[in-house]
């Protein structure tokens, strides 16, 4: 997504109409914030913001630096190393 508030965003369309949602937060290795659901065809989808880009040296986030989070609320009170949020309306 292009910013964090479409990803709120995006969660609550989900949450409004009955979309389960399987995961949202930022998983351990990365940064991105997400929100995980499956499409109509049981595809799995990924909606996110802010990937870590590995560097042109191959050079990767260490794993000292990943920072598991449960919602997007979690993820955005405690962002990981160098990650610079936006304010974000919960979309709620």
């Amino acid at each position: 997504m292009g910013t964090l508030d479409e990803v709120f965003r995006a969660r609550a369309w989900l949450r409004k109409n009955g979309v389960p949602i399987h995961f949202e937060g930022r998983r351990r290795a990365g940064c991105q914030i997400a929100v995980e659901f499956k499409d109509p065809d049981g595809n799995n989808l990924e909606i996110y913001w802010g990937l870590d880009q590995v560097g042109t040296g191959g050079d990767v986030r260490p794993a000292s630096e990943w920072r598991q989070a449960l919602t997007l609320e979690d993820a955005v009170a405690n962002p990981v190393a160098g990650q610079r949020l936006p304010a974000v309306s919960t979309g709620d």
